[in-house]
């Protein structure tokens, strides 16, 4: 019995190992792959300009409680929301990892004459999260609340139950 209770002792604490491990995978942050122009839009702050799309991201993160999020870079599932990364000079796609809530936050520097596609493609995304990820109250919910919007050159989904209160974050920092 005692040799039982050791093996369970052992299995517990590499499997709490292993949590605390890939938890530290998941931590946001990371520098957005894509290039940031030097071009100044008219209407976004020279502080705005000189932040990342990513540090955009992580600033609406910080601005409500968020679940548990990683940011995508996979090529082939960006295309799959919609996004055309050719109207894009950078990125930053944050989801939900394993969750029943349906978070999402996409910020883009469009390229300046492309501004109202990449505004068009989100809105076609807001529409796909509603109609096609909403199943549960609070899925619905969030989905519902989902904000579209633009600043300039840069262009944002946020998709959370407190959008409002992530975007006004936001646009603090892009005006």
């Amino acid at each position: 019995m005692k040799r039982f209770f050791e093996c369970l002792a052992v299995i517990c604490f590499t499997v709490f190992t292993l949590l605390i491990s890939l938890a530290g995978c998941s931590e946001n942050g990371q520098k957005a792959e894509n290039t940031v122009s030097s071009s100044p839009a008219s209407s976004v702050s020279e502080e705005a300009l000189q932040k990342t799309a990513a540090e955009l991201a992580e600033i609406v993160l910080n601005s409500v409680k968020f679940p548990k999020t990683v940011k995508v870079t996979d090529k082939d599932t960006i295309d799959g929301i919609g996004i055309d990364l050719s109207l894009t000079e950078e990125y930053a796609v944050i989801q939900q990892m394993l969750s029943v809530d349906v978070v999402e936050i996409i910020i883009i520097r469009a390229k300046e004459e492309n501004i109202e596609q990449v505004v068009d493609s989100l809105e076609k995304r807001k529409e796909s999260l509603i109609r096609d990820f909403a199943y549960y109250p609070g899925q619905v919910e969030s989905t519902e609340a989902t904000v579209v919007g633009s600043k300039g050159n840069i262009a944002y989904l946020i998709c959370h139950k407190d959008a409002d209160k992530a975007e006004e974050e936001l646009l603090k920092e892009i005006a």
